[in-house]
Order: C-alpha cells, then structure tokens, then sequence
C-alpha cells in the first residue's frame, strides 16, 4: 500500500509544481542568538519544556507516551530530489542521535513526508483512494495522533506543517495484541492456542503491561508558508514531529526550540536545539511502560536533567 501511495503522489506533487525550500541544498540562515531567558532550575526548567511539548486532555494523560520502536524508513516526495535526500538524511541523523536505527536502503516506508503547495487538493485526493495510510479503523489498539486527530480536520488544517500518525498499542514487550507470532512449540503445540496472546493482569500502580508505539507517520508541508525559511531548520522541525508526539499548540517562546520556527514572536531557529535533542534523547530511553504518560514524562524531564 505505501509503495502504490508514493507512485500516487509522486504525480500528484509533479502536477503541483512544488517550489523550492530553499536556494541551496544545506544552506543556513545566519545563525543568530536566541533573545529568550529561562530561569528556575534546570529540572523545573525541563518539567515546563516537557509540558509544553505533551499533549493535552485527559485521554493523553491515561495513555501511554508513544515512539518508534522500529528501524525509521523515510520517504520524501515534492522538492527537487536534492533536497528532498538532504530532509531524509537530516532526519535519519536525528533519529540515530536520539537512539533509533535508520533503515537500510530498499526499505518499507514508515514515515512519508508530502511537500506540496497545494494541501488542500493533494491531500483528499490521496485520502479517496489509499485512506487507510492516515490510519486504521475498527482496531482498537490502533489510533490517531498528531497536529490534528481526526482525519477531517486534519485534512482542512491550515498549517504550515501538519503531521498524522498510527499509534499502535502492544503488550510491554512488544507483542502484538491480536496475536503472537513468536510461538513456542513446546508450550502451545495446539493450533488454537498457537498464536492465542497473552497480556498478564499484572500492571501496578508504577508500571503498565501494555506500551504505545508509532506505526507510520505522514508528515505534510505546505511550502507557501514556509518560504523563507532555510532548508536545514524546516528538516529539524520534520524530525522533531516525526519523532515524539508533539502537542500542535506547544508554546516554547520562552525556550530555544526548533518549535518556535513558526512562532511570529521569537526569533526563527536555524536548528533543533540543546533542549530539543536532550527531549528526544529522554523520550528514547525512558522506560515505555510506565503506569500513565504523567510519570513518563517525568521520567523524560529527569532524564534531560542528565544529558
């Protein structure tokens, strides 16, 4: 399915004429000095970063904090191939620096980035016939995260980057819910009982017995809002997204962050970040089972506290 989906918007974004992101591949903005000051101490300093960044509501607070827990294969469709190998690239060295796999060449696509200045043709277009790649239906272990979580608003959206993702929850060791294929002959020789999954009643009031991972990611970049931005800074904030669960209305004015790229009162950045490479260092390390996404980001905020 995602290989007939990039065939798919490979001729959509040809027909769009997507412009540049930049003039140059790689080329930087001066780099300037952030104007923001954060006080307090470095762990309260982390706890008000880390808030910012989390989703809000009471259903992100009882569910658990997501992240790839597989080799990240990215594909990227629109820009000059140039550029789109630098934003693949930069992305990859993100990932890698906060622990993940990169994967190899020739490998499925788990996270797509459409570049495009044309949003609100592409994406409905693409939605008709491939709608599942925006996410499952009828699995209950599966949902939807990401700057906006339903799929309407996710495609009339005005945002200069949007992302969607296919959030999977799976036993604490990964296994899927509706089955495990790693069977052992010598315990479960029976066909019925062969791929039957088992998920313990033992979750505790510090630790869960199921844990929450990224499955697939569509990130989505409307390039009349981001002209002028440099190509390196645009690829950052790709990563980031693409990355953690970001909460689409975090306000880290009073942070250097590569978040702050489209916020009209700070400076724009020109990369992610100390505090932004710490947050993804953390939230790959973190156990992913704790009891509720509260703790885990505590656990994250400790962990930044380290780096």
């Amino acid at each position: 399915m995602i290989r007939t989906l990039l065939v798919l918007v490979a001729l959509a974004t040809a027909v769009t004429n997507t412009p540049a992101l930049a003039q140059h591949v790689g080329q930087d903005q001066e780099l300037r000095a952030p104007t923001v000051v954060v006080t307090g101490s470095r762990r309260e300093q982390a706890e008000t970063y880390v808030g910012q960044i989390a989703p809000g509501g009471g259903l992100a607070q009882l569910r658990g904090v997501p992240r790839w827990n597989t080799a990240l294969c990215t594909s990227v469709i629109g820009p000059p191939a140039g550029q789109a190998q630098f934003i693949a690239d930069r992305v990859s060295q993100r990932a890698i620096k906060a622990g993940l796999e990169a994967g190899a060449p020739g490998c499925d696509t788990n996270l797509l980035v459409i570049v495009t200045n044309d949003p609100g043709t592409l994406l409905p277009a693409i939605a008709e016939k491939h709608r599942d790649v925006f996410g499952f239906t009828g699995d209950a272990n599966i949902d939807a995260g990401g700057s906006e979580t339903s799929l309407a608003s996710f495609m009339a959206v005005d945002r200069p980057v949007r992302w969607r993702q296919v959030i999977e929850t799976v036993g604490e060791n990964g296994m899927p819910l509706d089955g495990d294929a790693r069977t052992d002959p010598l315990k479960y020789s029976q066909p019925p009982l062969a791929n039957m999954p088992i998920v313990r009643a033992d979750s505790t009031r510090l630790r869960s017995n199921v844990r929450r991972q990224l499955s697939r990611v569509v990130v989505v970049v409307d390039t009349r809002q981001t002209a002028g931005l440099s190509l390196g800074a645009v690829a950052d904030y790709l990563a980031f997204v693409a990355l953690a669960d970001v909460s689409p209305d975090a306000d880290l004015s009073g942070f250097p962050s590569i978040l702050n790229l489209f916020n009209p009162d700070t400076d724009h950045p020109d990369a992610l970040s100390d505090w932004d490479a710490a947050f993804l260092k953390g939230l790959y390390t973190a156990r992913l089972n704790s009891a509720s996404s509260t703790m885990q980001y505590r656990e994250i905020a400790g962990r930044m506290v380290k780096e």
